[in-house]
């Protein structure tokens, strides 16, 4: 009987099996400063037709993918509340002496108006991203509070009366209350099966950007991809000799088979 192997082996000569070159990873991305609010989207399209033909693929080597996109939302302050006014007098006393050690007290008096606002952005932004049938959002998740205190003299009289130079003055104060939600944004979505038709068929991906709540900037869009190119298999010649004695072989395993 003719060795299996043997024949095998022969069998293996004529059908030379597919080979893949090694995976390729490769990136694209945008740098944007798009601003969405509440309710606006925007269509975003990613082109990597140049980056495959500069690695000398094709867009049928596409294999896999995932898409990110980058966003930040800054405070978007609004008063909260009406401005407060504080009126009241603070008198201050200091003792002023001359070379000659003569001492004097002298009194002045700070009239103070201060203002009290409270500024606050309470709404948490949130970014939707789509690409395929598939779907991704992410929220702001840095909550900041701060106090400002600021003011400056707006007039200085001399006291009616002192004797000693005392001075009346006239203060503005200013306090404010800062409270916000702020933040990075980010949505990372492996691309699906419909993701990945749409970026092989023409070498774009589409996406759409969305403000589900809220304001904040697109700054940054990133597809990276795996891309595999399929190589043809080679032609590999065959020796005649070798061709005739596994064909010999084959016919006189059929001719016994049949005897028997």
């Amino acid at each position: 009987m003719v060795s299996k192997k043997f024949l095998a082996g022969i069998a293996a000569v004529f059908c030379a099996a597919s080979v893949h070159a090694a995976p390729v990873a490769l990136s694209s991305s945008l740098s944007l400063d798009n601003y969405l609010t509440t309710g606006l989207s925007q269509n975003l399209q990613v082109d990597v037709n140049s980056l495959l033909a500069g690695s000398g693929l094709s867009r049928a080597s596409i294999m896999s993918g995932s898409l990110t996109v980058f966003g930040y939302s800054a405070a978007d302050y609004g008063l909260s509340s009406s401005v407060k006014q504080l009126n009241y007098s603070v008198d201050r006393t200091t003792t002023d002496c001359n070379k000659q050690g003569k001492c004097k007290v002298v009194k002045d008096n700070f009239h103070v108006k201060q203002f009290n606002a409270k500024y606050s952005d309470n709404v948490v932004d949130q970014m939707e991203v789509r690409t395929g049938a598939a779907s991704g959002s992410d929220s702001v998740d840095e909550h900041i509070v701060s106090n400002t205190d600021s003011g400056q003299i707006e007039d200085k009289k001399k006291r009616t009366g002192s004797e000693n130079g005392g001075y009346n003055y006239f203060f503005n104060q200013d306090i404010n209350q800062y409270d916000a939600y702020r933040g990075d944004l980010s949505v990372e979505l492996t691309l699906d099966a419909l993701a990945l038709n749409d970026l092989v068929a023409d070498g774009i991906l589409n996406l759409t950007i969305k403000s589900l709540l809220g304001q904040f900037n697109i700054t940054d869009v990133r597809l990276d991809f795996v891309a595999q190119e399929a190589v043809p298999p080679a032609d590999v010649p065959v020796p005649t000799s070798l061709l005739l004695t596994g064909l010999g072989l084959i016919a006189l395993a059929t001719v016994r088979r049949r005897k028997a």
